[in-house]
């Protein structure tokens, strides 16, 4: 599948922002336990930012700017209204695509190849950064690795367990989704979710921490 133009484009952000517009914000953010400000707008933390969503849009707390694919995938999460909870079990995303997956070029090693780039031999950094959007060690994983979870979203929970090289293996990255993640998005969305949050872990510096 590809993702790449999903949200980006100028048409597709306008109708979710047309959607956005007759929403009941306070009872969707009810479902996903978000808190309302004292203007009615939806607090989401998202990648160690606050988004602000209400029928007028979407907006950031530090009133940054933002990619359009980053504000789609908020209203889509926001508009689907879950009342899901984390399973607590850890699936790859194929799992959750079932057949859609075969079908697309999309692929795992896609996603886990710049976290590995990026981070083999930079294990502190890669804490300190996946500290900074939101991420805590712990999990299960095999012995050697480094498992950390993000809550990326409210409710839905990435692992990411990485080996870094050694004398006899190169370094290696497995990223795992809550069973549950589609449940709170659908899985086109999710798809774009996974693609954003590699890209934030993989290009933010630790420096500005």
């Amino acid at each position: 599948m590809d993702t790449s133009g999903f949200g980006g484009h100028k048409k597709i952000y306008a109708d979710l922002l047309k959607r956005l517009a007759s929403a009941d914000i306070a009872g969707l953010a009810e479902n996903l336990n978000l808190p309302i400000n004292n203007t009615g707008e939806a607090e989401i933390p998202f990648l160690g930012q606050t988004y602000l969503i209400s029928n007028r849009g979407v907006r950031r707390s530090d009133q940054r700017s933002f990619p359009e694919t980053t504000g789609s995938v908020l209203i889509h999460y926001l508009l689907a209204g879950s009342s899901s909870r984390p399973a607590g079990k850890f699936v790859p995303l194929a799992e959750l695509a079932g057949p859609l997956f075969k079908q697309s070029s999309y692929s795992q090693s896609a996603l886990e190849s710049p976290l590995i780039k990026r981070f083999q031999g930079r294990i502190p950094e890669f804490l300190s950064i996946a500290e900074s959007i939101g991420g805590r060690q712990g999990g299960i994983s095999g012995l050697g690795s480094i498992s950390v979870i993000f809550n990326v979203l409210p409710n839905i929970l990435f692992q990411l367990i990485f080996y870094d090289k050694d004398d006899e293996f190169p370094a290696r990255a497995t990223l795992l989704l809550d069973a549950n993640a589609t449940q709170l998005i659908d899985f086109e969305a999710l798809a774009v979710l996974v693609t954003i949050f590699v890209r934030s872990l993989a290009e933010t510096e630790v420096s500005r921490f």
